[in-house]
């Protein structure tokens, strides 16, 4: 019998149900894991205060507390995920040295920048997958975090048009990155930038791409209930539904949404929006798409699946996109997206017609939501490609999990003709 490879996969993030879709599309990873039939035994390794899990024989879940959280920054606004800035985490080290590779989810924290020092000290081979856009979240909250604290303040003007400290973090971030990704020995990244970095310390051999997947059972057109919708989110009959899931924050460019549905909803167009996620514009969006927008607040998969084949398109407005499990279960559930260009969302679909892509800007979101709203055949249209390319084209999690134990097999094989 063939003896199972031991990954750890590193998610420095807490575990909740209100947690994200890095976090979800880990869960729905190790899920596909223990259905498969690899010779594999996976540890997903969060960060938090909660007992161990066993999913599976081959699957299992560690929670490990944080050094020194950012929770602990109560100065700071707002921030949207809490993670650990410690230098170092002891006790992930002692289990980490145990494992034939270590698999990180990011290349500035705690848990990366432990597993650096182990696969140095043991001879690990590490591997890495590009999730978010950190660097660019970095600048953005950044800014958020100044604007917040010092208004429009002369000191606020000096930290940002002077000292420019938004952009300096960004570049700082980004040279965390490159550090960690030359500690690698595959990576899986698919956006053309995030490959032009990685290519800069492996070859093309060593750079792979992660396939989006999704569970075919939950997410479908087989979900589609229009009139129980309209019903439940009091939303009259003929109106165009735009659905935007995750956090209600800048950093998911919602604003830029909010001032283009105003504007097209001032003009007469019978738009309403739904938004699934929690986050600090929920007022905002009361406010200025009153009558106009439904806000669900945390829901789960089950009810979540039901408004993706129910909705007219879904709105993803955020620019730090790498990967986004909501547009893969839109285009599973046979619901158009229109996208941004400056995320990473359109290339990793191959840049369906099931996507608008939309360029920057409130003036570009505007047009692209009127264009659709205003063009039944370009509805149709995009509803049918985004159905074809659901069945077609998106594989299962179990399916999936392939893609990753591919590269970790070659990490480990590396190791040994190294050794």
């Amino acid at each position: 019998m063939t003896k199972p490879l031991r990954v750890a996969a590193l998610i420095d993030l807490s575990r909740t149900p209100l947690s994200g879709g890095h976090v979800k599309g880990w869960e729905n990873r190790a899920r596909g894991a223990a259905r498969s039939d690899l010779p594999l035994d996976l540890t997903l390794f969060f960060s938090g205060s909660n007992p161990p899990e066993e999913w599976a024989p081959n699957v299992h879940i560690r929670y490990l507390p944080p050094v020194f959280s950012t929770a602990r920054l109560k100065f700071l606004p707002y921030v949207p995920d809490h993670t650990d800035l410690a230098p170092y985490h002891p006790a992930l080290a002692r289990e980490l040295k145990t494992f034939d590779v270590i698999h990180t989810t990011d290349g500035y924290f705690n848990f990366a920048k432990t597993a650096e020092k182990v696969s140095r000290k043991y001879g690990i081979p590490l591997t890495n997958s590009f999730h978010t856009d950190t660097p660019a979240y970095a600048r953005v909250f950044t800014r958020k975090t100044i604007e917040t604290l010092f208004g429009k303040s002369w000191l606020a003007q000096l930290l940002l048009n002077v000292f420019k400290i938004p952009e300096k973090q960004e570049k700082k971030m980004l040279a965390r990155l490159f550090k960690h990704l030359s500690a690698c020995s595959q990576v899986f990244a698919n956006r053309v930038e995030d490959r032009t970095l990685t290519r800069k310390v492996l070859s093309d051999e060593k750079i792979h791409s992660m396939n989006a997947c999704v569970d075919p059972e939950m997410f479908g057109p087989h979900r589609r209930d229009r009139e129980g919708v309209e019903r439940e989110y009091n939303i009259p009959a003929g109106r165009i539904v735009a659905l935007f899931v995750g956090r209600l924050d800048v950093g998911k460019n919602i604003y830029t949404l909010i001032e283009a549905m105003e504007t097209l909803i001032a003009e007469g167009l019978p738009l309403h929006l739904i938004t699934a996620g929690v986050g600090p514009a929920e007022q905002d969006l009361r406010e200025r798409l009153n009558g106009h927008v439904s806000i669900a607040g945390f829901i789960g998969s089950d009810e979540l699946a039901r408004l993706y084949a129910s909705a007219d398109f879904l709105a993803l407005t955020s620019e730090v996109e790498i990967r986004s499990i909501a547009a893969t279960e839109a285009l599973a559930s046979g619901l158009p997206v229109l996208v941004s260009e400056k995320s990473g969302v359109a290339p990793l679909f191959d840049f369906t017609p099931a996507m608008k892509i939309v360029q920057s800007g409130t003036e570009n979101w505007t047009t692209a939501i009127r264009t659709f709203a205003s063009d039944p055949a370009l509805r149709e249209h995009m509803d049918k490609v985004a159905d074809s390319y659901g069945r077609n084209c998106i594989n299962s999690w179990k399916d999936g999990i392939h893609d990753l134990f591919n590269a970790w097999q070659l990490a480990a094989a590396q190791k040994k003709t190294e050794g």
